[in-house]
C-alpha cells in the first residue's frame, strides 16, 4: 500500500472570516460541540451492496465521506498551533475489529471520489489492522483532517454522547452508526464543533447523505 498522503490545508484569516462571530462566540465554551441523531433510510444502499457483493460498511462509509467533503464547514479544523485551517480533503478514521487480539485498531481511510477506488484502498487498510498498535495512527495525528466513523451494528439508539479530547472540544466530526432495523433504517449520530458547523450544515449533510446512499 502506498504511503498515506495528507491533503493540503489553508490557514484561515479569522479577522476576515465569514464565520468569525460564530467561532469567537463558541470557542471558549466548556463544551463547544453539538450533536443530533437521525434515522436514515438505507434500503437502496443495503440492497445495492448485496447485489454487487461489496461491503455495506464501506458503502455507507463512502457516502458519509462524500457528503462531508462537499460541505466546506465540515472541513475546518485546528492545526497544532491552534490556527483555524481548511483542508482540501477529509478522510475517514474508523475502529476496525481485530478478532485475534479481541481489540480494535484505529485506521485512516483515504477518501477517493471514485467508489471502487475507495473500496480497494479501504480493503488494504483493513488488512493492516492486525499489524498495528490499536491507537498508533490516531495518537500520531496532530492535525485531524478526518471524520471519525464508528459502527455499533448491534445497538439501536435514539441519541449518543461522545467523548471530548479537551476543553477545546473535538474539532473533527464524530459519527456513530447504529443497528439497522427491519424497516431498513439506521440511527446515525453526528457531533460537530459549533464554531465551525451550524444546524443548517448538519441538515444539508443528511440531505446529501440520503442522496448519495440512494445513488450507490
Amino acid at each position: 500500500m502506498e504511503q498515506y498522503k495528507k491533503p493540503e490545508k489553508h490557514t484561515i484569516d479569522i479577522s476576515t472570516w465569514s464565520r468569525r462571530d460564530n467561532f469567537e462566540f463558541f470557542r471558549d465554551f466548556y463544551n463547544p460541540n453539538l450533536g443530533v441523531t437521525v434515522r436514515v433510510d438505507v434500503r437502496h444502499a443495503y440492497s445495492a451492496a448485496k447485489a454487487k457483493g461489496v461491503s455495506f460498511f464501506l458503502s455507507y462509509f463512502y457516502a458519509i465521506l462524500s457528503a462531508v467533503n462537499e460541505i466546506q464547514e465540515f472541513r475546518y479544523r485546528f492545526d497544532r498551533d491552534g490556527n483555524v485551517v481548511l483542508y482540501d480533503r477529509i478522510d475517514g478514521l474508523a475502529p476496525i475489529r481485530v478478532e485475534e487480539k479481541d481489540n480494535f485498531a484505529e485506521m485512516v481511510f483515504p477518501y477517493a471520489e471514485d467508489f471502487d477506488t475507495f473500496c480497494q484502498t479501504a480493503q488494504k487498510v483493513i488488512s493492516l489492522a492486525a499489524s498495528v498498535d490499536p491507537y498508533e495512527l490516531a495518537e500520531g495525528m496532530t492535525d485531524y483532517n478526518v471524520v471519525q466513523v464508528s459502527a455499533l451494528p448491534k445497538l439501536d439508539f435514539t441519541s449518543f454522547c461522545n467523548t471530548q479530547r479537551d476543553r477545546r472540544g473535538n474539532d473533527y466530526p464524530l459519527i456513530v452508526i447504529g443497528k439497522m432495523g427491519e424497516d431498513k433504517t439506521m440511527p446515525i449520530s453526528i457531533t460537530v464543533h459549533h464554531g465551525f458547523v451550524d444546524g443548517d450544515h448538519i441538515s444539508r449533510f443528511f440531505e446529501l447523505l440520503r442522496n448519495k446512499l440512494d445513488q450507490l
